[in-house]
């Protein structure tokens, strides 16, 4: 097999008739690697199938994953894995995703480290450091030639197995404290919805009584609805089912909706509750997915009035460079120092303990970062202790009728 650097440094190149020549072809290729304790393979993807098959993997692939390399396939391969770590810039800590990104043309070359579990139960970390495979007829990426390492001498180190421990001890303890918080979630609107049923049987000729016990009824059933919505929504972003359904949407339309779904709770604390609009947001048509938006902003919108005992929340967006950027700020209590890292962590609560002052599931900010990363976008915050907070996010620009702002 013919192997040579293509003219723009993109990758190697590789002749059509691969299959006839690689045995003996490249066989010092392979030796000069192994014996650098690397292990070479070759990935080609196949187009009909869209899927992909190891063309060849060094003898070594036994010794590091305990695989005969007659046995070594991508789908095994991936179901080894716990973790990946990206080096390389615009790498994905996905490695179907790199494969993905490699055949597109979207990254030149792909490092990373992962952590995977051997079928004998051992933990391994290894460096995968991988190029694309171009055909030098049709200059098509046809696979990937790449190099496998052990690097778990380094990598699980006492001190770093250390770390590894500390953080999956936290997983645990989030996880832990989402199971408890999801149950006093869940217990709270059901026991008044319960509840406040049985004494709507008994408020029968009380007409005022009557609406009471069913306006607490409905929102608290809504609540209980919020709570489940939250968690199969979670579950789909984790398992990359979250589909975008774009369309033409009304920026007015779509902040009145917000506010007039958040009014009430505002109103019951006695908060200053507003949003801003540009001055032609009436006629302003963006074009964007007005479900997940909406539930962003409700999102974001919700926990401002849930942390802030006295004030304002106010919400509102403006054109920015070919970006829509939205805003919430809150007088509320603030963000400390210490939780702002985590603060869009799936599960994670500033306060976790059973005596919390806020409900929640902990889902609400990683939802809404999935959203607005899926739309095309970034969010971020700005908060003190005791002085409020001010989130925002972006969205392109993407109006339909030409006249996005520039």
């Amino acid at each position: 097999m013919k192997i040579s650097r293509s003219q723009d440094n993109y990758g190697i190149q590789v002749s059509r008739n691969q299959e006839e020549k690689f045995p003996d072809a490249d066989s010092y290729y392979y030796q000069a690697i192994e014996n650098a304790d690397g292990v070479p393979y070759h990935l080609i993807f196949l187009s009909q199938t869209s899927e992909e098959y190891y063309l060849k993997a060094g003898a070594g692939i036994e010794e590091l994953l305990g695989i005969p390399p007659e046995d070594f396939t991508e789908k095994l391969f991936r179901s080894m894995i716990e973790e990946v770590v990206p080096l390389s810039k615009d790498a994905p800590a996905d490695l179907a995703e790199s494969r993905r990104r490699l055949l597109s043309r979207e990254i030149r070359n792909c490092k990373l480290e992962i952590l995977l579990r051997t079928e004998d139960g051992k933990r391994k970390w290894i460096r995968d450091s991988s190029l694309p495979l171009i055909d030098d007829e049709t200059e098509q990426v046809i696979g990937v030639f790449g190099i496998l390492q052990d690097i778990s001498s380094i990598r699980l180190k006492p001190d770093n197995l250390n770390k590894i421990s500390e953080k999956e001890d936290e997983c645990d303890n989030l996880k832990v404290a989402f199971l408890h918080n999801i149950s006093h979630e869940i217990r709270t609107p059901l026991n008044a919805i319960i509840g406040f049923s049985t004494l709507l049987g008994e408020h029968l000729d009380d007409p005022v009584r009557r609406l009471e016990d069913m306006d607490i009824i409905t929102r608290n059933a809504d609540n209980l609805l919020k709570v489940i919505d939250d968690i199969v929504e979670m579950s789909k972003i984790e398992a990359k089912t979250v589909r975008i359904s774009k369309d033409s949407v009304n920026l007015y339309s779509l902040l009145r909706r917000v506010y007039d779904q958040n009014r009430d709770d505002a109103c019951r604390k006695g908060l200053i509750f507003k949003f801003a609009t540009a001055p032609d947001a009436k006629e302003t048509e963006i074009f964007t997915d007005s479900y997940k938006l909406a539930q962003v902003l409700s999102n974001l919108v919700g926990n401002s009035i849930k942390f802030t005992k006295e004030g304002q929340v106010q919400f509102g967006y403006s054109l920015n460079e070919k970006k829509i950027e939205f805003f919430v700020s809150d007088t509320g209590i603030g963000i400390p120092e210490e939780h702002q890292a985590n603060i869009f962590s799936r599960f994670y609560q500033a306060d976790c303990s059973s005596r919390r002052s806020y409900g929640g599931t902990g889902l609400g900010l990683a939802i809404a970062k999935a959203y607005v990363e899926l739309l095309g976008g970034d969010i971020w915050f700005t908060s003190n202790a005791s002085e409020g907070t001010v989130f925002s996010f972006t969205l392109p620009d993407e109006r339909k009728n030409g006249d996005a702002h520039s």
